[in-house]
């Protein structure tokens, strides 16, 4: 399916692995069952359980995993609770029947999004006031969504759960993720330093960081950029007959622009506040959040 085809096409099952919500729920027992210093042998005597069990939910081929299992194991880990209730909500929806109905309850422009991002080649991304959604931790996420008082305790779980779906779809995507820029704003990340999902979150973006795929830079705090006021991703695509396209966030909804003047403002834009912005690891070893 080609980008120009996206937009009036619905989503179809191709896109949502039946298997997808399993994987992620294992992954997530895997990640927070090490970072509690366990081996396997130990957790299976932690936990209370066999080995079988334990083999069968970190395996992620559990047609029907347990919601309060998988909710008591993370907690018994000290898993935050976000990502306790982000896990108990994806088994619950394993529990009542095809786990693609997951993707489809989406929103269409959540659905849109991931869909064309599958295409992309290369991502660019300015940030002008959170850490981008494709790099958020569960609790700096949960703590953003908090602070929309239009949102109920269960739409926020839907949304969290919507939001690390996505993430899983562009950064585990097979071949890997496309190639990113992603320009941050210093105060995403010093207006919640004084939480305890600061520290969880600036790991999270140095391990991004990492992969020869991202590069992520830092704009300091006070400093005026040709892109202060603006977010937006700019997206070319591995059909070079496919536009490049820019992808924008209003009060009015989203809006994906494809007309060449436009996009290439966007991409001025951007190049011209890359130069003024730091690496994230010239940024952290420059103690700039201190």
């Amino acid at each position: 399916m080609r980008f120009r085809d996206v937009a009036t096409t619905c989503h179809h099952g191709a896109m949502a692995n039946e298997k997808f919500l399993q994987r992620e729920i294992a992954r997530t027992l895997i990640k927070h069952r090490e970072k509690a210093g366990l081996t396997k042998e130990e957790a299976i005597w932690f936990l209370g359980t066999s080995k079988d069990i334990l083999n069968s939910y970190e395996s992620g081929k559990l047609q029907y995993m347990e919601p309060g299992i998988v909710a008591d194991w993370l907690g018994q880990y000290g898993a935050p609770q976000a990502v306790v209730d982000d896990a108990r909500a994806k088994a619950k929806w394993i529990r009542q029947g095809n786990p693609a109905n997951w993707q489809e309850s989406a929103p269409d422009d959540f659905t849109r999004l991931t869909q064309i991002e599958q295409l992309t080649k290369t991502v660019d991304i300015h940030e002008d006031t959170f850490v981008t959604g494709l790099f958020q931790t569960p609790g700096y996420a949960e703590t953003v969504l908090a602070t929309n008082p239009n949102l109920s305790d269960e739409q926020r779980r839907t949304a969290l759960g919507f939001r690390m779906q996505r993430q899983s779809l562009v950064l585990e995507r097979p071949g890997g993720p496309p190639q990113m820029r992603v320009i941050l704003p210093e105060r995403a990340l010093t207006d919640f330093k004084s939480t305890e999902v600061y520290e969880e979150q600036v790991e999270q973006l140095a391990k991004l960081n990492r992969l020869e795929s991202i590069d992520i830079f830092i704009t300091s705090s006070g400093k005026i950029t040709p892109s202060t006021n603006w977010t937006y991703v700019l997206m070319s695509f591995i059909d070079p007959k496919d536009p490049e396209v820019v992808y924008q966030e209003n009060l009015f909804g989203t809006q994906y622009e494809a007309d060449k003047a436009k996009v290439a403002r966007c991409r001025r834009l951007f190049s011209d506040t890359l130069p003024m912005a730091l690496g994230l690891d010239e940024w952290r070893d420059a103690n700039a959040d201190q």
